[in-house]
């Protein structure tokens, strides 16, 4: 796991979901409030991304594929099996 900062334009997170921010200056409450909001977004977009790879995979395998094709989605998975444990 890993800790990342980022920088966040209030205006335009304010229009995207009005409940994480105040139109004063932002309190501890409302960085909780968007830090576990942004949390939730990044951990959609993974599980999305990871889910849509390996539909493809499978979908892959349903084609007739050259040698060089099957070898390169099973070097895919297995490079997938090592990162991720």
């Amino acid at each position: 796991m890993c800790t990342v900062s980022i920088n966040i334009d209030e205006a335009t997170l304010r229009r995207i979901n009005p409940l994480l921010t105040s139109r004063e200056s932002i309190s501890l409450t409302s960085r909780e409030s968007i830090s576990c909001w942004l949390q939730h977004q990044v951990d959609l977009m993974i599980e999305g991304y990871t889910r849509s790879k390996a539909e493809r995979r499978k979908q892959a395998l349903k084609k007739d594929m050259t040698p060089e094709q099957l070898y390169s989605l099973i070097a895919e998975e297995i490079d997938e099996i090592y990162a991720n444990g």
